[in-house]
């Protein structure tokens, strides 16, 4: 995404992240009103991002129960990251077909492994779960406002296509903090100043006859007795 917003800037033309495409900023060559001095910067995020979600893939199947859906859910990922990484090596003006072919399989790829992430860890994992399916709602909604044509193109498509990156952005920061806690925080202590300790509560026996409390009593009687 920051790569899309530093590559726009670039543009002799104005960019409009509601009207233009996301493919439109890879484009290799100059025409009238699409030209990216930076294409290479948005191609080569797009190639990361590949290689980014494959290492995501290994890393998750970790996570996953042996079974039909962890095949489906690594199948998916794979899709997702050679087709994320083939829009960078085949931009837009390589031709619509070979372009197509490489962005179709992960654009419909990412919706439904993101549901089959939703439901394999909804019993174990119900926060990773809601968060997972809103994104491939949010997703599905932006497809089909997309396909309708009841969004300008550009808005729609970044609508279908930022829930997965976001994502795995969300959903990598949060088990790299977990991972942090459990490993190198919890070798530190992080003592409480002096000033901000509570002091020990002050506790007053009842009273002896001679309005002393029992310790002061004590300590008179001992001394009389001297």
């Amino acid at each position: 995404m920051l790569a899309e917003i530093f590559t726009a800037a670039a543009w002799s033309t104005p960019y409009s992240f509601a009207r233009d495409s996301i493919s439109s900023l890879g484009v290799t060559t100059c025409e009238v009103g699409s030209c990216s001095p930076l294409h290479d910067v948005m191609n080569s995020s797009f190639v990361a991002l590949g290689a980014l979600t494959l290492i995501g893939a290994i890393f998750l199947h970790r996570h996953i129960r042996s079974g039909r859906e962890k095949k489906w859910i690594l199948s998916l990922a794979v899709i997702i990251a050679v087709s994320t990484a083939a829009t960078g090596l085949f931009p837009a003006n390589d031709g619509t077909f070979i372009h197509w072919t490489a962005v179709l399989p992960g654009f419909i790829a990412r919706h439904v492994v993101l549901a089959l992430i939703a439901w394999h860890l909804w019993h174990e994992k119900r926060v990773v779960a809601l968060w997972s399916a809103l994104c491939a709602l949010v997703g599905v909604v932006g497809a089909i406002l997309m396909l309708a044509q009841t969004l300008h193109f550009g808005l729609g498509e970044r609508l279908a296509l930022y829930p997965m990156p976001m994502w795995m952005a969300v959903t990598g920061t949060a088990v790299l903090v977990a991972l942090a806690r459990r490993t190198v925080l919890k070798r530190f202590v992080f003592p409480v100043p002096f000033v901000f300790r509570m002091p020990k509560p002050f506790h007053v026996g009842p009273l002896d006859p001679a309005g002393l409390t029992p310790h002061l009593g004590a300590t008179a009687a001992s001394a009389a007795a001297r």
